[in-house]
């Protein structure tokens, strides 16, 4: 579990019908500070009647919902301008989900059997500009790049701005915030900034992504 504590606690609305599951999934949110649980619906049209959607910083969101889907949902917020971010929880991990969840709108994208910690952790990444996803959903994902950013794509990391070139190098070793800002000696919000500006600058958004990029590109 990341030690960040935001000032703030991050607002969370929970959209699954699954009675058991999503009392679990509350229950799970409310026992962590970094969250609080906003709102809670059985459907998408409950969800879509809720009054204050502009306030609420993470959509939680299942697919398969009564009546409206849960992508279907994403482009009902879009279209109402709603900032929040929508992070996917489904049974769901084929290619046609995947896909159209993405280009919906959808930032992240876990399973349901994804554990309890990954998934709170989902929470405050999606919430600060990470796209968190499982990682077979990931490959799904990079399977439908057709082509890969240029050799030249680690040039965007300038001398000036080595520090997110050491931060990549961690990332690619499949090192956890913390750690990375332990070997680094940074803050750990450091590090989060950095992260978003290396997946801003070479337009990715899963660590998945910056792994293969760092890999091919880092011995050109």
């Amino acid at each position: 579990m990341s030690v960040f504590l935001p000032t703030t606690p991050i607002r969370v609305a929970v959209i699954e019908d699954e009675a058991i599951l999503r009392q679990g999934i509350v229950e799970r949110i409310t026992s962590d500070a970094r969250f609080t649980c906003q709102d809670v619906y059985a459907s998408a049209e409950d969800l879509l009647l809720c009054p204050d959607l502009h306030v609420i910083d993470v959509f939680l969101i299942d697919i398969k919902l009564p009546g409206m889907s849960g992508i279907a949902v994403i482009d009902k917020l879009r279209r109402m301008n709603v900032p929040g971010q929508v992070l996917m929880l489904t049974n769901f991990d084929d290619d046609e989900h995947v896909r159209t969840a993405i280009l919906a709108g959808a930032r992240g994208y876990l399973l349901k059997t994804t554990p309890a910690p990954r998934l709170l952790d989902a929470l405050e990444e999606i919430h600060i500009g990470c796209a968190p996803m499982n990682a077979s959903v990931a490959r799904l994902i990079l399977d439908y790049i057709a082509e890969l950013p240029k050799p030249s794509a680690l040039a965007a990391l300038t001398d000036r701005e080595r520090d997110e070139r050491d931060v990549l190098a961690l990332l690619a070793e499949r090192k956890q915030y913390k750690e990375i800002a332990e070997d680094l000696f940074m803050g750990l919000e450091t590090v989060r900034s950095h992260v978003r500006g290396i997946y801003s600058k070479l337009n990715i958004h899963t660590r998945f992504e910056a792994e293969e990029i760092y890999r091919r590109h880092s011995n050109q």
